[in-house]
């Protein structure tokens, strides 16, 4: 038997199933997947990224926490997981750790609420031609709620869903 045959067969099929594999990965690589030189389609992708602003003015890709309160950190998101992070929405779940501030702030203990977490509401952020950031948090609690207070001018109220603006960025 001669082996010759067989060699750019073999080849063949080796390079096919390489240039599938790299398109499929090409294909599920993110923007900020940390190629050092990006392509130009891979550049222009990386520009369409909305980041989220941290409350030292930071931009930030998929954060695994994140503060709420900026003047004072007593609410904030932590063990973040995204399951989608796109140019419209992100998607992801996490915990949010409240201060319950009783008897102050200063003696309150933190309190854990499991989470889902939607960001929306893409803007042009001022100043960085080009990047767009995410200006609304939606927060979904499938168990215990965190109190929120002077809910439409009311008392304390347990809603199973929050909605606001998001801290460090320009309204």
């Amino acid at each position: 038997m001669n082996p010759s045959p067989s060699r750019p067969a073999a080849a063949l099929a080796a390079l096919a199933a390489i240039v599938i594999a790299v398109g499929l990965l090409a294909g599920c690589a993110s923007a900020t997947s940390g190629t050092a030189t990006p392509a130009p389609a891979a550049a222009a992708v990386a520009q369409r990224t909305t980041v989220v602003v941290d409350c030292s003015g930071q931009r930030q890709t998929r954060p695994s926490s994140f503060v709420l309160t900026c003047a004072d950190a007593n609410d904030a998101l932590s063990g973040l997981h995204w399951a989608s992070w796109a140019a419209g929405q992100a998607f992801g779940t996490g915990t949010e750790k409240v201060n319950t501030c009783t008897p102050d702030c200063a003696n309150g203990k933190l309190v854990s609420y499991p989470a889902l977490i939607t960001l929306w509401r893409p803007e042009p952020l001022p100043g960085h031609p080009g990047v767009r950031y995410f200006t609304r948090i939606t927060r979904i609690y499938p168990f215990n709620r965190p109190p929120l207070y002077n809910c439409q001018g009311k008392h304390t109220c347990y809603p199973q869903t929050s909605t606001f603006d998001l801290p460090g960025t320009a309204t």
